[in-house]
């Protein structure tokens, strides 16, 4: 039987919105990378934006940051522009995510806390990423 996955993506006009819960293996990660880049293929001509909650995530193993880390980059390269982070309120959780995005960003990238999905949404709207 198949478990269910530990992530939830969903494309909005110019935003993928990331959930991720619980503990992930490396093939979960893999999964992970290559739905996410498939999702985000049509919007990356254009800059676009990413929502990411991680108040469900927990703390995963070193090869799992790294393929968060070569997704990054991935993103950078291909047009990221702004950044909605949803953060939890767990102090390993936070530096692993910190470690997980370990990757050089873009001097225009906009990045920032959101308190939940709601102020995300005002965000990206002011931003120009949702109508």
């Amino acid at each position: 039987m198949l478990s269910k996955k530990p992530f939830a993506l969903k494309l909005e006009q110019r935003v993928l919105w990331v959930s991720a819960q619980g503990l992930w293996t490396t093939a979960n990660a893999e999964q992970y990378v290559q739905e996410f880049r498939n999702l985000v293929k049509p919007i990356v001509a254009a800059p676009w934006a990413l929502v990411l909650d991680i108040r469900q995530w927990q703390i995963c193993p070193a090869d799992v940051l790294k393929l968060c880390v070569e997704n990054t980059e991935w993103c950078y390269r291909h047009r990221l522009a702004h950044v909605e982070t949803i953060y939890a309120d767990n102090t390993m959780v936070l530096w692993q995510f910190a470690k997980a995005t370990a990757a050089s960003k873009p001097e225009q990238l906009v990045s920032q806390a959101a308190a939940d999905e709601q102020s995300a949404r005002q965000a990206l709207q002011r931003a120009g990423f949702l109508q």
